[in-house]
């Protein structure tokens, strides 16, 4: 996101992830063999806005504002809200190894993300929120995988829904414009974004929605903490000191999916 910012504006960085994303799963779904109960579309039109849709626009207007390391911050919330929502409105047990461990992850991706730094101000707080709305909705998301979704291939709950979504957000391509040329920083800028859609997205959202089937949805969604560490390890290939309260965020962070999952 950051690199195709760099040259594109937030709605076009937004809606070229959505439609890449969705027409590189096109050619490997078998249409004709898709048997879905009607009662589930609407499942998956919702899906496809809470899961990738929405976030997206939401994540690329933050960081036009905050930094990475805020926005990485506040996507750990998602497994809370995936608690949360669960009990809430799916009717899932109360667990107090699942609580216990949301709020361990947390605390340890926090430490992990503050331990690296990061600068803001009261007036970026909207835009902090637009990242926590993220994190509701992914929040929403994995809830509905789990409970709603959870019989079909999740092949199928990815593609689907970013089908539906990059029919939409081509529309929006096509209102808002979109000028490329062949100079350097134009190429650099495309190919991040093309990244982006591919292994950001339609891929890791293959092997999530599988996670998410194999285990439980707080599970699943906890490899959210993972996020600051796989910074961190990108970090540390570049040359950057690892110190002690990384390490410690980082064994906070496993011991924290460890407990969570002594509730599968």
């Amino acid at each position: 996101m950051k690199e195709g910012l760099y040259v594109y504006n937030q709605w076009q960085v937004a809606a070229l992830r959505i439609s890449i994303a969705g027409l590189v799963l096109l050619p490997f779904v078998r249409w004709k063999a898709i048997k879905i109960e009607s009662n589930d579309w609407p499942m998956f039109l919702i899906s496809g806005l809470l899961g990738n849709f929405i976030p997206a626009f939401l994540f690329t207007a933050a960081q036009t504002r905050i930094s990475s390391s805020l926005s990485g911050a506040l996507n750990s919330l998602t497994p809370l809200f995936v608690l949360l929502i669960g009990l809430i409105f799916m009717g899932v047990k109360f667990n107090k190894f699942k609580l216990y461990g949301v709020i361990l992850g947390l605390s340890g991706a926090l430490l992990l993300i503050f331990s690296r730094g990061f600068e803001t101000d009261s007036s970026e707080l909207s835009y902090s929120m637009l990242v926590v709305l993220a994190a509701l909705c992914y929040g929403t998301n994995v809830n509905i995988i789990k409970y709603k979704l959870g019989h079909y291939p999740p092949f199928l709950v990815a593609a689907i829904p970013l089908a539906m979504m990059s029919v939409i957000a081509l529309s929006i391509l096509a209102v808002i414009g979109l000028e490329f040329s062949a100079q350097l920083v134009e190429i650099k800028a495309g190919l991040a974004i093309v990244v982006l859609a591919v292994f950001g997205t339609s891929l890791s959202l293959i092997l999530f929605n599988r996670l998410i089937q194999r285990t439980n949805a707080v599970f699943a969604s906890s490899v959210t903490y993972l996020i600051p560490i796989v910074a961190l390890a990108w970090g540390w290939l570049d040359g950057e000191v690892i110190g002690l309260s990384q390490i410690l965020g980082l064994f906070i962070v496993l011991m924290a999916i460890w407990i969570v999952n002594r509730s599968i």
